[in-house]
């Protein structure tokens, strides 16, 4: 049986993968790709960073400490990251091939990944998305439920097991101002779809 904290914590990650589909439709609407974004849920609402660039490995792992700071400095709840990318899904029969890259396979698909968590949960949406016969984009498909369980990588285990304490929150935002990084806008409003 879940805990309760267990179900809270869940339900918080299934809303903010509400805002973070809301978020990649309305960027998908307006510009035509998502950029690399986290959304932290914070006491003050909903803060986004979103890097200039990811061109490397180094700032890509730069990205993801940024969102950990993040977290960390604004005692977040929760944090996704969102990231479009080319993904590989397994055969009807279960097997992957992870020797080609995703966006060298000709079975590629087109998606907007959503990796959530929150001190005691991570969760991963993938959301298809779809373009007509142009390539415009018309909609991101349904995800279906999202998957709760471990995850790996880079941008997985960013949420610290426990709430920081007030000094490791001012460590890490002066860690951000010493990056030139301020929170100026938080929160986005759906309806802008």
């Amino acid at each position: 049986m879940q805990s309760d904290r267990s179900l809270h914590g869940r339900h918080r990650l299934e809303q903010l993968a509400q805002q973070a589909r809301d978020f990649a439709m309305h960027m998908m609407r307006t510009t035509g790709s998502v950029p690399p974004t986290v959304i932290a849920d914070t006491a003050d609402g909903y803060i986004f960073c979103m890097p200039t660039s990811l061109t490397d490995e180094a700032a890509k792992d730069r990205f993801a400490d940024v969102a950990r700071l993040l977290g960390i400095a604004y005692n977040a709840s929760a944090i996704v990251m969102i990231v479009e990318a080319w993904a590989r899904m397994p055969d009807k029969n279960g097997h992957l091939d992870t020797n080609t890259p995703p966006s060298q396979a000709p079975d590629c698909k087109e998606i907007v990944a959503l990796m959530l968590e929150d001190r005691a949960n991570s969760a991963t949406s993938l959301l298809p998305i779809i373009r007509d016969a142009g390539g415009k984009f018309t909609e991101l498909g349904d995800p279906g439920p999202i998957h709760f369980g471990e995850a790996e990588g880079r941008f997985s285990g960013l949420m610290k097991g426990i709430s920081p304490t007030a000094e490791q929150s001012a460590q890490a935002k002066a860690a951000l101002q010493q990056l030139r990084l301020s929170v100026v806008n938080r929160g986005f409003d759906p309806t802008l779809n």
